[in-house]
């Protein structure tokens, strides 16, 4: 697993080339978001995973090319999405206390210095190699449901693959939290790293990022000019 010093590295890495800092400031911040840009995400990687010619693909290509074209990333605002965010900091304390564990947060990962795909996972718990994603349903029926059946949806499952992929972590817990339970309001449980999901996504990452250059280049644009340019607008790190 990639330790806190090697995430650093990295980030530091990124910053001299591009001039964007990555530490002191909150995830879903603009300064988070233009990190992001363009880049391949673990909540996405069902999305990469899919088959080629596909509109899930394409259309999910074509949202990182817009966003790397324009500099923006779309922003979503729903009740469930401002939910989720107010109980993270409980569902991770939750989970501490319940696996007598402590949690790092680190605010994203990029999986080398390529700096084409990366996560933002909820924590990384690197005395047990793992790493960690909460999930708080704004829907109780939902919680209930994982509670009883401990299935995840498959998208979610490849979320957590993709992070373990990108943080070189050997399991992943994967939980939903509910602070309105009076009984039991964190249940997770433990996907270990499965040898042909990883492989599938170490052969479908780099043939989505040439399919992805190609579509750039088309267009005139070449990947990472876009961080140069918002470095001058944020000013970050000078």
């Amino acid at each position: 697993m990639k330790t806190l010093k090697e995430i650093e590295k990295l980030n530091k890495e990124f910053t001299k080339r591009f001039g964007l800092e990555i530490n002191g400031f909150e995830q879903g911040s603009p300064e988070w978001r233009a990190v992001k840009l363009g880049v391949l995400s673990a909540s996405n990687a069902s999305k990469i995973v899919a088959k080629k010619g596909s509109q899930t693909r394409a259309t999910y290509m074509a949202e990182l090319v817009g966003q790397v074209a324009t500099g923006l990333m779309k922003e979503l605002s729903a009740k469930p999405l401002e939910w989720g965010k107010s109980h993270e900091d409980a569902a991770r304390s939750a989970y501490e206390f319940q696996t007598d564990t402590k949690i790092e947060e680190t605010l994203f990962i990029f999986k080398d210095k390529d700096f084409r795909a990366g996560c933002s996972p909820d924590g990384l718990i690197l005395s047990k190699n793992r790493g960690t994603e909460i999930k708080c349903p704004y829907n109780t029926e939902n919680y209930i449901q994982f509670l009883v059946n401990e299935k995840i949806k498959p998208e979610y499952e490849w979320q957590c693959q993709f992070s373990m992929w990108v943080s070189d972590a050997g399991s992943w817990d994967y939980g939903n939290y509910d602070p309105r339970m009076k009984k039991m309001p964190l249940k997770f449980i433990t996907i270990d790293r499965d040898s042909e999901k990883q492989k599938q996504l170490a052969d479908a990452v780099p043939e989505f990022i040439l399919d992805m250059d190609k579509m750039l280049s088309s267009i005139g644009i070449k990947f990472g000019d876009h961080w140069k340019d918002l470095a001058k607008l944020y000013k970050v790190g000078a």
